[in-house]
Order: structure tokens, then sequence, then C-alpha cells
């Protein structure tokens, strides 16, 4: 049933797992300092000439030679076959509606990326599909009732609670970065907060903007 409903979701799924794949092969081979550098999202890079990195980052994940690596990926994973579906069945489950929810994707990966170059400390990096995945929070965090077009006001109830939920997940994800760095001992683990800000915020306001598009409202009504 998710595969066709909400099959944009899976293979998105499916491209960050063949990317960081590929990663892990790269690593192995040495290029891993290359990857990350020229993939990755750090503000110096992008004014001396990386301009692709905005987009190429959120494709990137953590070290594949760390524990954290792992980590890193699943959780995004798991976050985006939680929140992906809602807004690709919105969206539509033909071509159009997998490319709508890429598009989507994309811009707020962008956002969060921008976000990030914006807020964050000079030599910071990014990598990750949180800005992204934080878009898609802030997506559902507008929609009123499942299967309905209708949005929730932004400043309303429902929406307040959600930002409360992200904020709180920001402070965890923090707080577990903190506790893996000092038990580690490869110091306090940075986590990207900008770029879930930037994301979150790109999606509660782009799904305004999204076509509807859920099935059943162009299927024909029954005969009677």
């Amino acid at each position: 049933m998710l595969w066709f409903e909400a099959w944009p979701v899976l293979v998105i799924t499916g491209v960050l797992w063949l990317i960081c794949a590929l990663q892990a092969v790269g690593e192995s081979l040495g290029y891993g300092d290359a990857i990350f550098f020229y993939g990755a999202l750090w503000k110096p890079g992008v004014f001396q000439g990386l301009w692709w990195t905005p987009l190429t980052h959120m494709f990137l994940h953590a070290s594949w030679g760390q524990t954290l690596g792992w980590l890193h990926i699943t959780m995004n994973s798991g976050a985006l076959i939680a929140l992906g579906p809602a807004i690709a069945q919105r969206l539509g489950r033909d071509w159009i509606g997998g490319l709508l929810f890429l598009f989507f994707f994309v811009v707020c990966g962008l956002a969060g990326a921008g976000a990030f170059v914006l807020l964050a400390p000079e030599q910071s990096g990014a990598v990750g599909a949180s800005g992204a995945i934080f878009g898609l929070w802030g997506a559902v965090a507008r929609l009123a009732a499942p299967g309905q077009a209708k949005l929730a006001p932004l400043f309303s109830r429902g929406v307040a609670q959600q930002v409360g939920s992200a904020l709180f997940s920001n402070l965890l994800v923090v707080g577990m970065g903190a506790a893996y760095g000092a038990a580690s001992g490869s110091g306090v683990m940075g986590i990207a907060w900008q770029a879930h800000l930037g994301g979150f915020l790109a999606g509660i306001l782009l799904i305004q903007i999204m076509p509807v598009r859920f099935h059943w409202l162009r299927e024909p009504a029954p005969a009677r």
C-alpha cells in the first residue's frame, strides 16, 4: 500500500541509501576527505565556489567508518518514512505527484542549507537530509485532518504543538550528540539545528501553495 500510495517516499529513501553505500565505498578507497570537502555544506566552501553543496549535502550522511554513520542514515530514513506519506498522498500518486514531492523535499533542504550558512559558525559543516525532513514535519503540522485538503491555520493550537515537538526533538538530538561525544571521547557532536529550523519553516509555509492532488478527488463518483 505504501509503495502504491506514497512511492516517492520509498524512491527518495532508496536513493539516500544508495548514495550512502557509494559513500562507504569511496571512504574505504581513501576518498572520504574529498567526498566531504566537495559534498558537505560549509560556509567558506559555498563562498569559494562550491555552489552545489547546498544540494549535495542533503544526500550525504556521517562517515560510515563510525557507528554514527549508520545511526544518522537510519534515523533520517525512519523519519522520512514516517512523515513523507501524508505529503506524498496530498501531492498525488502519479508521476507529477512524484516530481512535486521531490520539488518539495529539495526546496525544504535548500532552505535548511540557507539557514545553516546564515546562522552556523564559520567552519561548521553539515551533511544529511534532516533539513528536508524537517520541512516535511512542518508541512505535516499544517494538515488539519488526514486525507483532507484543508490546512490548519498557521497560528493554531495544533501547529503550535507540532512546533513544540520539533523544538523538543532538536534539544533531544543535541543532548544525544553531546552524550555520544562524551562517551566516545570525540567531543561534542555538532547538530545542524539551523538546517532543521530553516527546513521546518519552509515546509510549514510551502505546503500552503502546493497543489492538492489526492487521487480520490479526481476519481468519478460510483454510479448509482
